[in-house]
């Protein structure tokens, strides 16, 4: 690109994206109209910043996966990160706890001031190499590659603080403000990524701009927010859709925001699928407390205490191993769940003819279903979470 010509023009097919749009604000209106516990509200938000912190830095290039810096942000206070990558982790997380304090609703908006706070709380002490945290940067860059779209020439650096000052004002237009909040976040993550103002964190600074600005927004659906999870699983396409948009000017952006949409989109799926697994399986358990209790003559009950401990054990072990996947539960094989330490305990008085008979009884009822794993061949177990309107209270 030119910088010579450059200016924050852009072209944006606005009726082209009204689908995904409308998608966005069903679910986005779906999962806000829900009451959560405070326990599920925090454990969704620890999730949400899990992943946004991971996919970020790992985008950075990162090697720590999401399991490792949920442990680091969990023993985050015992003590200073001794490796860069620890202390990525550490800023990506501070930052995020900057920005949930200075952006929201009716709060003052996005300033220079505010971008180079983010970048110093993001490469403090992690990123040294000709960068200085808080700092333009001054001399050239180029980032990218031909595989991934092309090579991409940053502003030239005596340029930046006036880029800087404009793109601000450009954020903060009437043109753009006017833009659906999501659109308006992934421009700005667009034109910042685009000048490359600093030496180092540059991708991590405008994707927490996104961030804010989805914050700012009351985008934040039940905890801090943002898209850098979906940009992470996508890495190639995501660099691909920058670069396709900056070839020609003035910008058509329409590439990259339909595919922020779109993943803005499938991330709100994955909340929704949270919360449904969450409340299935809360009204799944009271259905089997219900169920052990029901009287159906004398001597029997719908279920026994054996049957309501093994449902109990399953709806643990079936629990999805991606909270956010949009499938309600992990199928258990068969064979594992013969040799599981509960079978083997709890069904140890009796004989094996009785488990099976228990366990096709629990199929019969409607509380479990068998299928043939597609791969293995084998039968595995699932829970089938129709039992709730087969044997509700009522």
């Amino acid at each position: 690109m030119d910088w010579q010509t450059f200016s924050f023009e852009y072209r944006l097919d606005g009726p082209g994206l009204a689908v995904l749009l409308i998608e966005i604000e069903a679910s986005r209106k779906a999962v806000e109209n829900l009451l959560l516990p405070p326990d599920w509200r925090d454990q969704l938000d620890r999730l949400n910043r899990i992943r946004t912190i991971r996919g970020t830095t790992a985008l950075e290039g990162n090697p720590l996966s999401e399991a490792q810096v949920r442990e680091l942000l969990d023993r985050k206070t015992e003590a200073d990160s001794t490796t860069r990558e620890s202390r990525q982790i550490e800023n990506a997380d501070d930052a995020q706890n900057w920005v949930r304090e200075r952006f929201g609703p009716g709060e003052a908006p996005l300033a220079v001031a505010d971008i180079l706070r983010m970048h110093d709380l993001l490469t403090r002490g992690s990123d040294d190499v000709n960068n200085v945290p808080g700092r333009l940067r001054g001399y050239g860059v180029q980032v990218g590659t031909p595989e991934l779209g092309g090579v991409h020439l940053g502003a030239p650096h005596e340029e930046l603080p006036q880029l800087l000052d404009d793109f601000v004002v450009f954020v903060n237009s009437r043109r753009v403000r006017d833009e659906h909040p999501v659109a308006r976040a992934l421009l700005a993550h667009f034109f910042l990524v685009t000048i490359h103002p600093f030496g180092d964190g540059n991708g991590r600074v405008s994707r927490l701009v996104e961030a804010a600005i989805l914050f700012e927004g009351g985008y934040n659906v039940h905890g801090f927010y943002g898209l850098s999870n979906y940009f992470y699983r996508n890495g190639d396409l995501y660099k691909r859709r920058l670069q396709e948009c900056r070839r020609v000017q003035p910008f058509d952006v329409t590439p990259f925001v339909k595919f922020g949409l779109r993943g803005f989109d499938a991330e709100l799926r994955g909340i929704n699928a949270f919360i449904n697994s969450k409340l299935n399986r809360l009204v799944y358990r009271q259905t089997l407390t219900w169920a052990r209790d029901k009287r159906v003559s004398k001597r029997r009950r719908l279920i026994n205490d054996r049957e309501h401990g093994l449902l109990g054990f399953l709806l643990e072990e079936t629990e999805p191993t991606d909270p956010f996947s949009e499938s309600p539960s992990r199928q258990l094989p068969l064979g594992e769940l013969i040799d599981s330490p509960f079978v083997r305990t709890v069904y140890r008085a009796v004989t094996s003819r009785t488990f099976r008979r228990e366990l096709m009884r629990l199929a019969e009822l409607g509380f479990i279903v068998f299928e043939r794993d597609a791969d293995s061949g084998e039968f595995v177990v699932d829970l089938d979470f129709a039992a709730i309107g087969k044997h509700g209270s009522g």
